[in-house]
């Protein structure tokens, strides 16, 4: 019975050893010594009983609050350290209290900190992939109010990020936009480098070129608006997605069944990038035959 070894028995008050005789109450689950039970005849414990609680949670409980207070103190030497110039692995308050283990899904953060509506665990679960990443850029977001964040990939290719990430709106919005504000440009390297001129958009007055460029500063506005903007975007879809995969389950919400829920309705898409991309070029495909025919 390793779970009571260095707890004190509430009878004699000695702490419980690996090989002392333990009996537990059959109602509440608080241990004792086999000849304390004996002597006292009952459970002594009146507090489990009138809570109706049980020992065994109510000690979950205070070491969760250990753990709590010991990733409390380690964010706040951290960000001490920053504030005396020693730099730490990641000198960034984003990473305070973030640990490199791949047996912790949760990268040391507190496992039961509410984000949005789902705990940090729970976010874990869903975002699966690049956790390191995403829950403490999450945590931060939550704590500060803070909305922009780079994200390269999705400055680059916004649909291929939000596909992967099984955000269909947002990937169907950044990829129809970005075709449509390319509309002027491919018009202008069909007549420039295929020779095939489309009549009703001279490529050389004014209004045509105007236009262009339009949609170019449009396009590149866009880019970095998908790029700073997408982490957040992510952050608020992981909450509305994991609150309404709790509301389908009955409270309490059983972990055992919320969290392949979760890893099965989050995590990355191989096949949903191979579909964003068969999209794009379709669409592409089919704009571009429009203008031809049009012409």
């Amino acid at each position: 019975m390793q779970e009571y070894q260095k707890q004190p028995c509430i009878v004699c008050g000695e702490l419980f050893g690996a090989d002392d005789d333990i009996v537990t109450c059959p109602e509440c689950g608080t241990p004792y010594h086999r000849a304390c039970w004996q002597k006292e005849g009952h459970c002594v414990n009146l507090t489990l009983h009138q809570s109706g609680e049980s020992w065994m949670n109510q000690r979950k409980k205070a070491l969760d609050a250990e753990r709590a207070a010991e990733r409390r103190a380690e964010e706040a030497e951290q960000a001490a350290a920053r504030e005396r110039g020693e730099g730490t692995a990641f000198n960034n308050s984003m990473y305070d209290g973030v640990r490199l283990d791949s047996d912790d899904p949760c990268l040391g953060m507190d496992p039961e900190e509410q984000l949005d509506g789902a705990t940090i665990r729970e976010t874990a679960e869903f975002v699966g992939s690049n956790r390191f990443y995403f829950l403490p850029m999450f945590r931060l977001m939550k704590r500060t109010g803070k909305k922009m964040s780079v994200n390269f990939l999705s400055m680059i290719f916004p649909h291929l990020f939000f596909a992967n990430r099984k955000m269909w709106g947002m990937a169907l919005i950044s990829l129809f936009t970005r075709i449509l504000l390319d509309i002027p440009s491919a018009i202008k390297m069909m007549n420039d480098r295929f020779q095939i001129e489309i009549p009703w958009a001279d490529t050389e007055t004014q209004f045509f070129q105007i236009l262009n460029s339009t949609c170019t500063a449009l396009f590149i506005v866009l880019a970095v608006f998908w790029g700073l903007g997408a982490n957040y975007f992510y952050y608020r879809f992981t909450q509305r997605k994991i609150r309404g995969i709790r509301k389908t389950m009955p409270e309490p919400v059983p972990k055992e069944k919320l969290y392949p829920e979760l890893r099965s309705a989050g995590g990355t898409s191989l096949l949903n990038i191979l579909l964003i991309l068969v999209i794009q070029f379709s669409v592409s495909f089919t704009v571009t035959s429009m203008l031809m025919f049009l012409r």
